[in-house]
């Protein structure tokens, strides 16, 4: 991957919704040579896809939450059975695998605490082989996550 490929990721990053023709003037390249890296980064594997980025807030998600969750093993088996769980569940945006007093860390989002407790009981309570949840809110997003660096 060179410098052209990294412009082209950042730029695709940013705004996906730009014709070939844009990004090929943002990063400096031809417009057939930029379609040529673009399906070259796809099949590479570099892109994994396209989606458009919705605003929380327009959305009513005005509650955002991390729960950290200890298992009452780490066996695979359990971690399997967990894991499997989660991803059984929309109300969860993200699950984590971590290392420290946690084994994982979910991220969810609510239109309220009302909301959040709905979730808590017919979601998070159901999940197998939990011994400890615990629950933060975030007060404000200072930085909100807008893509991985490229170079």
């Amino acid at each position: 991957m060179d410098a052209i490929d990294q412009s082209i990721l950042r730029a695709l990053q940013s705004d996906s919704s730009r014709s070939i023709a844009e990004l090929a003037e943002i990063v400096g390249a031809s417009t057939s040579s930029c379609h040529r890296r673009i399906k070259s980064l796809e099949s590479a594997g570099f892109i994994a896809g396209y989606s458009a980025v919705l605003d929380p807030q327009r959305l009513g998600l005005k509650l955002h939450a991390f729960v950290e969750i200890t298992l009452e093993s780490q066996s695979r088996g359990a971690m399997e059975s967990f894991e499997k769980a989660v991803c059984g569940f929309d109300d969860i945006l993200e699950c984590h695998l971590t290392t420290g007093q946690a084994d994982y860390i979910l991220r969810l989002a609510a239109h309220d605490l009302e909301q959040f407790d709905r979730v808590h009981r017919e979601c998070l309570s159901l999940l197998p082989g939990v011994s400890a949840m615990r629950s933060s809110f975030a007060i404000r997003t200072i930085k909100q996550w807008r893509g991985y660096p490229t170079g």
